[in-house]
């Protein structure tokens, strides 16, 4: 038997990830050593370690230089290859965020552990593993470690009843959506002759046949459950209401990228089966108007978000339909660029949400009201998130919507962009509502932040500055999501 050696460019391949799994460990031992057992409040080593653990790992993206793919890894269950790249970029520049806003709002609520630090650190590795997957069982492995990291974020706050209850559902929806996904991934390796790696699945030319084509639908469910599509969405705005709102952000930004980003490739690469384009159709449609329509109305702003997020896993569905259509140069950068704008925009968006949440989580339109009197900055960076949501023109958002829509259009589909186009249009009224309370109305108390939220400031400063900046030049960003998408059309 031969002995195991790994080559360079895989021991180059798990760096990032492997960066953020022994940034999670160092921040639970540093908390287990901690001598004189440091109050909840100070415990800011803890996220200084996660920030520079994922500044680590997003510097060792770059290590492999700029070559488009180093070709399958590790026997077939992963790659290192810009899409991939570009997808645990998104992951792990959310995870740096997140930690940096993490302090305060944690400290707020006498809630500063390790755990939670470790937590971000350890669902960011596996979602880094999730956009380099290219197996059956690696893609499994990853969805699964992030999945059981992130329940535990949902309930963080065990004191708090809606927080519990969140992260039942979450959880039972999530191992409901597990079974889905393992059933098709069963059948797919059974008719596609035991191959688990996605170039063999789609070379052994099973994916003309009816129960490929269930098991590829089966797939497809599975992902539905974590990104919010609709029918499978009933469990997002409950979660979101309940779960801490920076748990929430994580949630909403790096669990829709990765998922996406590895959806994406398994049905590059399988083409998906018989009728799967009708089946995305149908799921774009309905999700794009039961999303923006149940958000019309809502008072709370993490559930008015939620829908938001599902509306917006509407459009990002568009992408994958004119991919399968067969003209794979109209699919061009809309998928991975918008991922990165609504990354940037739901960041800026949350990070205003938890800079007012102090003790308990304030998230009703009427906590909004006169914002822009006391805290100019943070009404601005609030506002500049919701216009980019909306797709106002100027903004990274509209960039995105727009090469979506045209891609569309370009593929045949005009009907579906006419939906797309429209559903935006209804969007906006929603979006108005919390930019009306901000700069229009009286202050109903005084705001009392969270302490020390210069982490908050930060990221929203630093997203609301790179919406602007994609909006007006996106031609690097573009052309970079341009030629990640084709290192996987091959």
């Amino acid at each position: 038997m031969e002995p195991l050696t790994l080559s360079k460019a895989e021991i180059l391949a798990v760096l990032p990830a492997g960066a953020l799994f022994v940034t999670g460990l160092i921040q639970l031992l540093t908390d287990l050593a901690d001598p004189n057992k440091t109050s909840r409040q100070e415990k800011t080593h803890l996220a200084m370690i996660g920030a520079t653990g994922a500044l680590v790992a997003l510097a060792s993206l770059f290590v492999q230089g700029t070559a488009a793919s180093t070709g399958e890894l590790y026997a077939g269950a992963m790659t290192d290859d810009l899409f991939g790249r570009l997808g645990a970029g998104v992951i792990i520049v959310t995870s740096l965020f997140c930690t940096l806003m993490a302090g305060g709002y944690l400290s707020s609520s006498g809630n500063n552990r390790a755990e939670f630090h470790a937590l971000v650190s350890f669902s960011a590795g596996a979602m880094v593993l999730l956009c380099q997957s290219t197996n059956l069982v690696s893609m499994f492995v990853a969805i699964e470690t992030l999945s059981l990291a992130v329940y535990v974020l949902a309930g963080f706050f065990r004191q708090q009843k809606a927080a519990s209850e969140g992260a039942f559902k979450y959880f039972v929806m999530g191992a409901f959506s597990s079974g889905f996904l393992l059933l098709g991934m069963a059948i797919i390796y059974g008719l596609s002759g035991a191959s688990l790696s996605f170039s063999a699945i789609a070379a052994a030319g099973a994916s003309d046949d009816a129960l490929f084509a269930v098991g590829a639908l089966l797939v497809l469910i599975g992902f539905a459950f974590k990104v919010g599509v609709v029918p499978f969405h009933s469990w997002v705005p409950d979660v979101y209401q309940g779960a801490p709102t920076l748990a929430v952000g994580w949630m909403a930004v790096a669990v829709k990228a990765s998922s996406f980003f590895a959806l994406c490739r398994f049905l590059y690469h399988t083409g998906g089966g018989a009728y799967m384009d009708q089946i995305l159709i149908a799921l774009s449609i309905v999700t794009m108007i039961l999303g923006n329509l149940a958000a019309l109305n809502q008072q709370s702003l993490k559930r008015m978000l939620a829908y938001s997020g599902i509306a917006h896993s509407g459009y990002l569905m568009i992408p994958l339909i004119v991919a399968l259509s067969g003209d794979d140069i109209l699919i061009g950068a809309s998928l991975p660029f918008y991922l990165c704008a609504y990354a940037g925009t739901t960041l800026a968006a949350f990070g205003v949400l938890t800079a007012l949440s102090k003790a308990t989580d304030k998230d009703q339109l009427g906590d909004l009201n006169g914002l822009a009197k006391s805290r100019p900055l943070l009404a601005l960076g609030f506002t500049v998130a919701l216009i980019s949501l909306a797709g106002i023109p100027l903004t990274a958002g509209f960039i995105g919507k727009l090469m979506i829509f045209r891609d569309a259009i370009g593929a045949g589909f005009v009907q579906l962009a006419v939906i797309g186009i429209l559903t935006s249009l209804v969007s906006v009224y929603y979006y108005l509502r919390p930019i009306v309370a901000m700069w229009f109305r009286d202050p109903r108390s005084s705001f009392d932040l969270i302490p020390a939220p210069w982490g908050v400031q930060f990221t929203v400063g630093a997203c609301g500055i790179a919406t602007i900046v994609f909006g007006i030049f996106p031609d690097w960003l573009v052309e970079l999501s341009r030629i990640s998408v084709e290192t996987i059309l091959g």
